[in-house]
């Protein structure tokens, strides 16, 4: 991405997220973006999966500009090259734990989409809740079946926003070592929002947000 800035409407004027933030990832890589709270980490995810639009700048993954494409393509991108962690989770309260990380497989018509579920969900140590929904399910282990989610299609870009925020330290460290191993099998590209020292120092690059600013560590 280069040149990048981001701005949004309040009741007390306009604010700026991003402030000319230029950014580039090798192929293949590893980043931690790092920085306090509102600095603009969240945003730039966003922009990087095509689920915000900057006010000025462009936007290049791989081969393709971001601007250049409609909702409609842009969620076609997501389904086959993105996987997002959400700090969130963003977890549908209508399905199961096996549900919830199936569908992206099945709403992309993947084969065997039930299969690698419940091996993905084994591999983040929930063989045991493959039926259980989202409120019958701990915080952690909610991360855990929205980091599966984001893994199953084996993204060639995975985007992680606190990934293990929710996470005791041993699990944490489980779903890293995961996460590191699958970035390495796959040589996708991984990009981490991160308050956690531990996490920042296992990738290849890092730089810090400040007042909408990145700056290379």
């Amino acid at each position: 991405m280069s040149d990048i800035h981001l701005s949004y409407p309040t009741e007390s004027g306009t604010v700026a997220v991003l402030n000319n933030a230029s950014l580039t990832i090798p192929p293949g890589e590893t980043l931690a973006i790092t920085g306090p709270s509102g600095s603009g980490k969240t945003s730039l995810l966003l922009l990087l999966s095509g689920l915000e639009r900057p006010d000025q700048g462009e936007i290049l993954v791989g081969s393709q500009r971001l601007g250049d494409m409609d909702s409609n393509a842009l969620a076609d991108w997501r389904s086959e090259h993105l996987g997002i962690i959400f700090q969130s989770f963003h977890l549908l309260p209508g399905l199961s734990a096996l549900g919830n990380v199936s569908l992206p497989l099945e709403i992309a018509g993947q084969a065997h989409a039930r299969e690698r579920s419940i091996a993905m969900l084994e591999a983040v140590g929930l063989s045991h809740r493959l039926r259980h929904y989202p409120t019958q399910l701990s915080g952690g282990e909610q991360q855990r079946v929205a980091i599966a989610r984001a893994l199953v299609h084996q993204p060639s870009l995975l985007l992680g926003d606190e990934p293990t925020g929710n996470l005791d330290h041993k699990t944490g460290e489980k779903i890293l070592t995961l996460l590191f191993d699958l970035h390495k099998e796959s040589k996708s590209t991984l990009v981490l929002v991160t308050h956690d020292e531990r996490v920042a120092e296992r990738c290849q690059h890092r730089v810090r947000m400040d007042a909408g600013r990145l700056h290379a560590l």
